[in-house]
């Protein structure tokens, strides 16, 4: 699999949107996911940021000025994956009698094929790391970058799964994404199931989210 383009650069604020980055600055972003993904935003220092792309720490200053900007342009950097759900989301007929397991497979693909590219699994960690993690608002990725397809995926389920109480489809959705994040940090299974009884994980999670969605 290719490295996914780059749809943002790193001048600007947080959220601005500009040209395709450079050669070196997607080789700096992509050094800095598995960094991410495996220390946490809190955690990764500049200098083990710089460490893993091979340069100096004045030159990720250079490109990005703050960690806190080159976290950003890290999910920036990728927001195709999240253009790929949208773009699955808005193809589905809501009046289809599949429609919600259709909404819930655009919901939950573009994420899980991360995992089959081991240059993409560190980005998919990172994502749901992001998504479980209780400082996130403090940052801009969530609100910037995932709000809005949340708000689409939330009027979808809306329409396909009418007189629901108040507060239905959005605690639905962030249900989902509960359970969409514990797919990537599935370690655990291999101490609670033998590896022939663990089955087919992708189908048990759109089964699983499918039947909360509509039994909720």
């Amino acid at each position: 699999m290719t490295a996914r383009r780059a749809t943002t650069e790193t001048s600007g604020t947080a959220g601005e949107q500009a040209q395709p980055s450079s050669v070196r600055v997607r080789t700096l972003l992509r050094a800095a996911e598995k960094v991410f993904a495996v220390e946490g935003y809190h955690g990764a220092t500049m200098r083990q940021l710089a460490e893993a792309a091979g340069v100096g720490v004045s030159l990720l200053m250079y490109h990005f000025k703050s960690k806190e900007r080159l976290y950003y342009q890290v999910f920036a950097h990728r927001q195709d994956v999240n253009e790929q759900r949208r773009a699955r989301l808005q193809a589905v007929d809501l009046d289809r009698p599949d429609a919600l397991e259709e909404i819930v497979a655009a919901f939950i693909e573009p994420v899980l094929a991360l995992h089959d590219d081991p240059d993409d699994l560190w980005f998919a960690r990172l994502v749901l790391r992001e998504a479980a993690d209780p400082s996130s608002q403090q940052r801009q990725v969530i609100s910037s970058l995932f709000d809005p397809m949340a708000k689409e995926f939330i009027t979808a389920l809306r329409r396909v799964l009418p007189g629901k109480p108040e507060g239905f489809h959005e605690w639905a959705y962030l249900f989902s994404v509960g359970a969409l994040t514990q797919s990537s940090f599935d370690t655990r299974i291999g101490s609670l199931a033998s590896a022939s009884s663990t089955g087919d994980k992708n189908a048990l999670l759109a089964s699983f989210i499918t039947a909360a969605l509509r039994c909720g």
